[in-house]
Parts: C-alpha cells; sequence; structure tokens
C-alpha cells in the first residue's frame, strides 16, 4: 500500500469514528456507564481523535525504513509464539473462569489481557532478534 493511501485510510478511520460516536450520542445508543466515559459514543470521540493526532504526528515525522527478509521472518514468528501465548492463556482463564468466577470488569480486563498479549509480541520479536 502506498504512504499516501495508507494515511489517508487512517484519517479516514479516524474521521469515521469520531461519526460513529456522534450519530451513537444522537441517537441515544450505548448510553449508560461505560468504563470512565458516559457513553460508547463519547469513547468513539475520544479514540478517533487520539486516531487522528496520532496520524497527523506521523505523518509529521515520516522516516523510510528498510525491512529486510530477516525481521519479515523474525516478525512472523514472533506473531505465530503470540498467537500461541493467546490461546494457551484464553484456555487457562476459561479453566480459572470454571472454578472461581471472574469478578473483574471485562473492559479492565480485556485492557490487560491486550497490553500483556503485545508485551509478549515485543519481547518476544527482541529475543528472537538476538537469536536469528
Amino acid at each position: 500500500m502506498k504512504k499516501s493511501t495508507r494515511l489517508t485510510s487512517k484519517f479516514a478511520f479516524a474521521l469515521t469514528l469520531i461519526i460513529t460516536g456522534l450519530v451513537f450520542n444522537n441517537v441515544g445508543l450505548g448510553a449508560g456507564n461505560f468504563g470512565t466515559f458516559d457513553s460508547v459514543g463519547t469513547y468513539l470521540i475520544y479514540i478517533g481523535f487520539v486516531g487522528l493526532l496520532l496520524t497527523g504526528l506521523a505523518a509529521a515525522w515520516v522516516k523510510d525504513k528498510v525491512v529486510d527478509e530477516r525481521m519479515q521472518f523474525v516478525a512472523t514468528k514472533a506473531m505465530k509464539l503470540t498467537f500461541v501465548f493467546l490461546v494457551a492463556v484464553a484456555f487457562v482463564v476459561m479453566m480459572i473462569d470454571g472454578i472461581e468466577p471472574i469478578t473483574m470488569p471485562y473492559h479492565l480486563f480485556m485492557s490487560y489481557f491486550v497490553s500483556g498479549l503485545l508485551a509478549f509480541y515485543f519481547i518476544a520479536y527482541r529475543i528472537l532478534l538476538r537469536r536469528y
């Protein structure tokens, strides 16, 4: 994908999130307790503005990155390890939830889970990069 097409799609996605959030707020969908936000619409608007900000900052400091086959190989291996880790952790969570129900709020649980997956991928990538 070309850089300009990628940049346009990122801006379009962020604007779509903002518009969807505005529609949700005007119609009244997703109202209620949603973490620290009043509604799902407010959360989508927030994420849309963060996306616009990050895309704008990334567009301001564009660097040409050199990616060789070794880096792609390592990234693929790290992604495979992360997928195996995801399946293993999901299995363990199901077992634990069957023994003792997890009472943590879903949004908090998922944020920890996604952060853990990202951390695992980063660590696996760095270790495999040294190995290969």
